[in-house]
Formats: structure tokens, sequence, C-alpha cells
């Protein structure tokens, strides 16, 4: 009896944790746009999410490779200036064109036409968070605002 119990305990234990995890993690669908090819922008300028943790899928249903980097507030021209430093590094494709920066949160490799990846990451305080690609010469152009707000 004291074993079935102790089992018991472990499984509802064991099962509200899986619960509470999936609860905690928010998702959120970004893409490239496709339409027209090449375009070199996001679908959406904006996303929203509140603190915590939060997987992004990312799709690429354009002709070209992208990536997508999750930046510290305030940082897009710094990373994206560090980006484009990269067309003089031969490792920079191997690197997926992600500089080598404290300021970014999290980002992806690069992601081929029709391809997609998902990232997981965690936000610990209200703000607008940049997303950048830093295929040479997207940034610029291929850029939105995760804005973050406050989990209560």
């Amino acid at each position: 009896m004291k074993i079935l119990t102790t089992l018991l305990t472990i499984s509802i234990f064991t099962a509200s944790g899986f619960s509470e995890d999936k609860k905690e993690i928010q998702k959120i669908e970004i893409s490239a746009a496709g339409n027209p090819p090449g375009t070199m922008k996001f679908t959406k300028s904006e996303f929203k999410a509140k603190v915590g943790k939060i997987e992004l899928n990312f799709k690429n249903p354009d002709v070209l490779q992208h990536n997508i980097l999750i930046l510290k507030p305030g940082t897009k021209d710094k990373v994206g200036a560090m980006a484009d430093a990269m067309l003089t590094d031969p490792e920079a494709l191997k690197k997926h064109y992600v500089p080598d920066s404290k300021d970014i949160i999290s980002s992806s490799k690069l992601v081929n036409p029709g391809g997609s990846e998902k990232i997981i990451f965690s936000i610990d305080k209200p703000g607008d968070y940049p997303i950048i690609c830093t295929f040479p010469g997207h940034w610029r152009l291929m850029n939105a605002v995760l804005k973050v707000s406050d989990s209560k």
C-alpha cells in the first residue's frame, strides 16, 4: 500500500509538472514574406508575448535563405552593423550569419526556402525586443518587434 501511494504521488506530481510547463510556453508563428519573392520582410511587423518562455516557429516560404534573431531592446542597429561586418568573415556562412554578441537573446540557423525552424527562449523583462534577419543585406528591411508585456 505504501509503495502504491508513493507511486501515485509521483505520478500526480510528474503529470502536473508537465502540464504546467506546457501552459507556460507561449507559441508565436513568424513567417518571411514569400509573395512577391525576395521581398526581405516578415509578414507582420509586430508580435506580442508576455514575460516568460517563448517558442517561436519561423517559416520561410521565400526563395531566399533567412534567419531570425531576437535581440535585447535598443540593439537592432548595433547587431545589424555586426552582421554587415561578417561579409569579410570567411566563416560567416558556417555561423549562419549570426554575429557573436551578448545582445542576441536567441537565433536560428539559416533556413532554406520552404523550411522552418523552432527556437525556444525566455524573456524576463517587459520591453520591445527587435527581431531581425542577418543574412547579408536583409536586416534593414527584414525586421519586426516582439512587444513583451508583464505576465500579470
